[in-house]
């Protein structure tokens, strides 16, 4: 029979150093992190969108389908980053002279349209001319544009305007770029339907109702793209699109081919697929029409018992389960036009009550609540908020209208009586937000004092930066705290599902930016 080994101090000392070797090693060995898949060249990524109106001349784009669906041939000047910020993109800076009442953009060099020709000072100038052409607002107060040297252009204002330079980024189609040479040769009519831009991706073809398809282009200027390719099949039904998403068909689910968000709960409960929550979406808010004195929203008291009245993080919770967030300014949270300060009005039944007796409705009122009709949630939630409004006295009737009849009183206030349901994209630049409001172009039946509008002119004609921020913050502080305004109600974004072989795409996660070049397919 063998003898024990004696249990001494240095034998003790062996084992106990053997374990913990052995301890580092294998815990070492379990943690060692997976290398990220490397990134390869190929693939077509498939993913549906809205069918646009115009995809090759910035002057005619409507809405943000026209733009987002371009985005991936035709570049803008400028582009936002994932905070809101304003980064280069074609154009590499900007320098403003509030004084002389010009900016100043240079330009990145050595950009090449997709039909070979260059993308200079004069390409960008004749792009901006047109877009001055046009009627759209985003570039009325240039008055001129003069080319200093092959990548430098000066833009001459009546009045000096900060927010010109954020418009020439991707949330507007003022700053996108087309090809003069190819707009010169074919017209306007053939650009409208055949893109040609400098971005990664060139225009194939447009088969309406069916796709649009693009391909890789090689010259891009930020390097070859992976992807070989970008196809967008038109499923107009999103539960058939749906199924086409789950049976790998597409790569990716996009917000207007998500049938609802109780989908967006399903899926993100499967786990199968990458989910981004985009950092924009509508901002609706409800305004009492008060451009008529006799009217009860003229008074301040009857505007902020209708934003008491109204439970806005309970029908957020019921409609926009979990992805809404909650708001009580026209700014986007996180952004840097969002006040921190602005107090609001949480939901207190009681207190709206008191506030409509004593602007003398103590039995309160009826009016009429219209909306823009777009689907059964407006419907939904509109008659929860008409329930609402009704347990303080405020009784609703409710006006659920089709697009051209609430656009012309939404945006003209021909025939707003009551309250409209406003409905807006959110921007970056909250002043964007109150441009067309300022001016009359928009919800024209809103309240709107001088003092608001001083304030708006003020924040427009800053001349740095941190000024800007300072009385944009007032101006938000201003529009609901002061003046209610309206009753804003949340952010609605709307979830973005891609498969797990997507990779290193910024859909979903920039704002109003589809595709990043570097996008590739496992």
């Amino acid at each position: 029979m063998k003898r024990a080994l004696p249990l001494t101090k240095e034998v003790f000392f062996v084992i106990a150093l053997c374990l913990t070797f052995f301890m580092i090693f294998f815990t070492h060995a379990e943690a060692a992190p997976t290398p990220s898949p490397t990134p390869k060249y190929g693939g077509v990524m498939k993913f549906v969108v809205q069918e646009p109106f115009s995809l090759g001349f910035p002057g005619t784009m409507t809405g943000q389908t026209d733009g987002q669906t371009s985005s991936v041939c035709l570049e803008t000047l400028f582009r936002f980053d994932s905070n809101g910020d304003l980064v280069p993109l074609l154009a590499t800076g900007w320098k403003a002279d509030p004084a002389a009442k010009t900016i100043t953009l240079t330009l990145r060099k050595e950009v090449k349209f997709h039909d070979g020709t260059n993308f200079n000072a004069s390409a960008c100038k004749w792009n901006l001319d047109q877009f001055r052409g046009g009627g759209r607002p985003e570039l009325k107060k240039v008055t001129s544009i003069d080319v200093l040297d092959d990548y430098t252009v000066r833009l001459n204002l009546s009045v000096f305007d900060n927010t010109i330079v954020t418009s020439l980024g991707n949330t507007s189609d003022a700053g996108r770029m087309i090809s003069p040479a190819a707009f010169n040769s074919n017209g306007k009519a053939w650009c409208e339907k055949n893109p040609v831009g400098t971005g990664p991706f060139q225009f194939v073809s447009w088969q309406k109702e069916v796709a649009i398809k693009w391909k890789r282009f090689d010259g891009y200027w930020d390097g070859k793209p992976y992807l070989d390719g970008i196809e967008n099949p038109r499923i107009a039904d999103a539960t058939v699109a749906l199924m086409a998403f789950r049976a790998g068909e597409l790569h990716m689910l996009t917000p207007t081919s998500l049938p609802s968000l109780n989908d967006a709960k399903a899926l993100e409960k499967e786990g199968r697929y990458n989910m981004a929550v985009p950092p924009e979406g509508q901002v609706p808010a409800l305004a009492g029409y008060a451009r008529d004195p006799k009217s009860p929203f003229a008074d301040v008291r009857v505007r902020q018992a209708l934003a008491y009245a109204v439970d806005v993080k309970k029908l957020s919770s019921a409609f926009g389960l979990g992805y809404w967030i909650v708001q009580n300014q026209w700014a986007m949270p996180g952004t840097w036009g969002y006040s921190p300060t602005v107090v609001g009005y949480p939901y207190n039944p009681q207190k709206a009550k008191e506030l409509l007796a004593q602007a003398g409705y103590p039995n309160g009122f009826k009016t009429v609540a219209s909306f823009f009709n777009m689907t059964p949630v407006y419907v939904d939630e509109m008659s929860a908020i008409q329930l609402q409004l009704k347990a303080v006295g405020i009784d609703v009737s409710l006006n659920p209208l089709q697009r051209p009849a609430f656009a012309e009183m939404a945006s003209l206030g021909k025939g707003w009586e009551g309250i409209v349901r406003m409905q807006g994209f959110s921007s970056p630049d909250p002043l964007l937000k109150y441009a067309a409001v300022v001016s009359g172009q928009e919800f024209a039946g809103i309240y709107l004092p001088p003092e608001f509008t001083a304030l708006y002119a003020q924040a427009t004609e800053a001349p740095d930066f941190a000024t800007k921020q300072k009385l944009v913050h007032q101006l938000m502080k201003l529009a609901t705290d002061k003046y209610c305004m309206a009753t804003h109600l949340y952010l609605q974004p709307v979830p973005v599902f891609k498969s797990k072989k997507v990779h290193d795409d910024l859909y979903g996660v920039v704002p109003f930016r589809w595709l990043s070049p570097k996008t590739w397919l496992e």
